[in-house]
């Protein structure tokens, strides 16, 4: 997130570019939406884990993202895809419990994240990612996803992904809901959010126009495998209706809704770690 002193510069741009240069503003909105801050910030509550294994998987021919391994080849994997603005290290408690509970762990840095480079990192392309990732290590036991990283599985899960079970944490399921709650965040202008998100589109059409039509045809995902979503009813961030939505759209996944947990918190829940474990094993 941004310090409290950039968002109010980040005001006072927008109040005063959107009314001069609007064209300028929308690209000023599409590199603040597709470019993270503070990725490599360490989680208060992190758990000290085994040195992984590193390896490089290359995306779309040119982008190496730079991935992790711990644990045991021989046990079955599990794929954790964290969200946005972070990197593996704030999933630390349930790679912890898998690794006890004799299971691979396999992570890697998103576009711009930790140590993966990219121009920008927008949701074609971490969809993509989650592709490369899952055609490069193979079959896996469940994939693990929080926030944004739900919301890029949910979208790459449309050309299908090798995988027996799924679990949510925090997905974002509307994406035009999002931006619009960030947007108005940062000050910037509806009108200019809107503009924003036919650019990125236009930007990389290629690639998104695999996954769907429009903003609301790419999460519509027919993947049909066991789902667990776990997201805090007071989660200011990314509200529970996101889960909600989702739900109604796969009536085979079932809500574990928390309470007072937020939307960072929940990945540091003991009990959360323990119902994610038990739906794995299952």
């Amino acid at each position: 997130m941004h310090h409290p002193w950039q968002v109010i510069l980040i005001r006072i741009y927008f109040f005063i570019v959107s009314r001069i240069l609007p064209s300028l503003a929308v690209a000023s909105a599409h590199k603040l939406f597709h470019h993270p801050v503070n990725t490599k910030r360490k989680n208060a509550k992190e758990k000290d884990v085994p040195v992984p294994q590193s390896f490089i998987i290359t995306l779309n021919g040119d982008i190496q993202l730079q991935a992790y391994r711990w644990g045991d080849t021989a046990h079955p994997t599990v794929l954790l895809v964290h969200g946005w603005s972070t990197t593996a290290r704030s999933m630390s408690n349930f790679l912890d419990i898998l690794l006890k509970n004799n299971y691979q762990v396999v992570s890697y840095d998103a576009l711009r994240h930790g140590n993966t480079r990219g121009k920008l990192s927008d949701l074609a392309g971490w969809a993509d990612s989650v592709q490369s990732v899952v055609q490069h290590i193979g079959s896996v036991e469940c994939i693990v996803a929080h926030s944004f990283g739900g919301l890029a599985v949910t979208v790459s899960s449309k050309l299908g992904l090798d995988t027996k079970k799924l679990v949510l944490v925090a997905p974002i399921h509307n994406v035009t809901w999002v931006a619009d709650h960030f947007a108005k965040h940062l000050g910037i202008p509806l009108d200019i959010v809107k503009q924003m998100r036919d650019y990125t589109w236009k930007n990389n059409e290629q690639n998104f126009l695999k996954y769907g039509t429009d903003w609301e045809d790419i999460v519509r995902s027919k993947l049909h495998v066991p789902t667990l979503i776990f997201h805090d009813n007071q989660d200011r961030e990314i509200c529970i209706e996101h889960s909600k939505l989702l739900c109604k759209a796969w009536p085979w996944a079932t809500l574990k809704p928390t309470d007072g947990l937020g939307h960072r918190r929940i990945l540091d829940d003991e009990e959360v770690a323990e119902e994610l474990l038990m739906f794995v094993k299952k």
